[in-house]
């Protein structure tokens, strides 16, 4: 009879056990269920801002008065050397193909218009200056290096770039155009003055 008591006690337990374990499970499947949905829920992203603030505002008054179109091939050697002795094979070149359309202009709030006799004015152009450069195109640098090229200085491609867009070269530029940049100046103030009195006589001088 005990034993008999035993068994009928022990279901009771074995009932618990099951009910617990089944508890546990189905908690446990909700709770990675619900870890699932949170974690679509919440995701994470990164993002940059790039913030800038104008500090002044300058009005300017350039007048364009010619364009010119410029291709060309700009190129950098270097000489290589081993303790000061000349090697061929440490040579390395590095050509840039480029072009672009360079602004050459006047500042016009440095212009004056004076009169200068009874239906006269003299209208003073100052300096012909380089006002900027438009579309350019710099293709990949092309390389060519001796067997041991790799041994010299790399060429900077940002500082070939500068030197192309330097303030030397827009200056050449001036000098090599001066008499056509003349000549565009007069048309451009003639064709104003003309507009308020085509019978208006002028005279112009350039800056030295």
């Amino acid at each position: 009879m005990r034993f008999f008591k035993a068994r009928v006690l022990l279901w009771p337990v074995i009932l618990v056990i099951t009910v617990f374990v089944a508890g546990t499970g189905s908690a446990f499947a909700a709770g990675g269920l619900n870890a699932l949905a949170l974690g679509s829920l919440f995701t994470s992203s990164s993002s940059e801002r790039d913030s800038q603030v104008i500090q002044s505002v300058t009005s300017v008054q350039e007048v364009a008065l010619l364009s010119l179109h410029i291709e060309g091939v700009t190129r950098h050697h270097d000489d290589g050397e081993i303790l000061g002795m000349a090697v061929d094979a440490i040579d390395r070149t590095t050509l840039i193909q480029y072009r672009f359309d360079a602004k050459l202009g006047i500042d016009g709030s440095q212009v004056t218009i004076e009169p200068n006799g009874p239906g006269s004015y003299r209208v003073t152009i100052p300096e012909f200056v380089g006002i900027g450069f438009d579309d350019p195109v710099f293709e990949d640098p092309m390389e060519s290096n001796g067997a041991l090229g790799w041994l010299a200085p790399p060429a900077v491609q940002t500082r070939m770039i500068n030197n192309i867009l330097s303030d030397e070269n827009k200056q050449t530029y001036i000098d090599q155009n001066e008499a056509a940049l003349k000549e565009q100046a007069q048309v451009f103030y003639r064709g104003i003055v003309a507009s308020v009195d085509p019978e208006i006589t002028i005279d112009f001088e350039f800056a030295d």
